[in-house]
């Protein structure tokens, strides 16, 4: 992922445009990967519906390239049907443009960027979702398509829609987690000071990404440390003395900011390493376990009970 285009409709919403931008600006300037952000549309200047005037929008690109990644993002829903000229302009490099390359590319939206999705057929036969006020239109207006509720995100293979304003930024911080991986979106939304959000039916967070909601420095370097060695046998007081702090501290101090004891936040992660390793080797239970910095096998079943529901050997065998 090297550029990432932001289709500006008419009456545009600012929030919908600078969230995802301000954080996928990020990935620049904080030095992680030389991501490219363009602004294009059907016309180099507009207005947004909050009455900020944009310019110098550049043109829809003619073609795109493998790893490209297009975001239509949201603007003011009239009653009437989207038929202007510059939404039907958008409609047709849609279907011309983008949608012959999607799979090499990503295609995601921003609200009501959904509805251009739709008019393009991009939705037929797909998850999706928008804004809560507009699920019932949408669906409506895409029979085909199956509009899903109380979601933040909807990813299904290379179409990812979003729900409304700050779901923008969820989006963002999704793409970066993809394709730069969990320490860069940690670092990222740090930076933006942003926290990690699912609603009721959204799969859950990566374990790397959860209890991430707080802003306290140390408990983040605690985390960074623990989540770049999950099987590290350090005690938790040489791991509390690293931080300058008493074990009684640290451990008081994490769960009150993560809301899980310190304990309980390592065997997620190293359970979480364990399932990498199951599925990405042939190794025995016994060596996954020592490798994920179980005390021993015993210990490594003990704790995979309290989460998966099968043993770790049939777990394996899952398709």
């Amino acid at each position: 992922m090297r550029r990432i285009y932001l289709v500006l409709p008419p009456n545009v919403h600012i929030l919908d445009l600078g969230g995802p931008m301000q954080v996928l600006g990020s990935v620049a300037a904080l030095g992680i990967s030389p991501l490219e952000l363009v602004c294009v549309g059907p016309l180099k200047e507009l207005t947004s519906f909050q009455g900020l005037a944009l310019s110098a929008v550049r043109p829809l690109p003619a073609r795109l390239v493998a790893g490209d990644v297009v975001i239509v993002v949201g603007f003011k829903l009239a009653v009437s049907a989207l038929s202007t000229p510059e939404q039907q302009q958008i409609v047709r490099w849609l279907q011309t443009v983008a949608k012959p390359r999607l799979g090499e590319i990503t295609l995601a939206s921003v609200c009501t960027g959904a509805f251009l999705l739709g008019e393009a057929g991009l939705l037929d036969g797909r998850n999706c979702t928008t804004h809560h006020d507009h699920l019932a239109r949408l669906q409506q207006r895409n029979p085909l398509a199956r509009v899903l509720s109380n979601r933040l995100l909807v990813e299904d293979g290379a179409l990812i829609t979003s729900a409304g304003v700050t779901a923008g930024i969820d989006l963002a911080l999704h793409l970066i987690r993809h394709r730069f991986g969990a320490a860069a979106a940690i670092r990222v939304a740090r930076e933006n000071v942003v926290p990690f959000r699912r609603l009721g039916q959204d799969p859950a967070l990566d374990v790397p990404l959860r209890y991430r909601d707080h802003h306290h420095p140390v408990i983040h370097a605690v985390q960074d440390f623990l989540t770049g060695q999950p099987a590290s046998a350090l005690p938790y007081r040489e791991l509390a003395e690293r931080f300058a702090l008493s074990y009684r501290h640290l451990a008081r101090l994490f769960q009150q900011e993560c809301g899980v004891t310190l304990k309980q936040y390592q065997q997620q992660l190293r359970l979480d390493l364990a399932r990498r390793l199951l599925k990405d080797s042939d190794w025995a239970v016994e060596i996954v376990a020592e490798r994920c910095g179980f005390a021993s096998p015993q210990a490594f079943r003990a704790a995979w009970r309290q989460e998966e529901p099968v043993a770790p050997s049939l777990w394996r065998a899952q398709p």
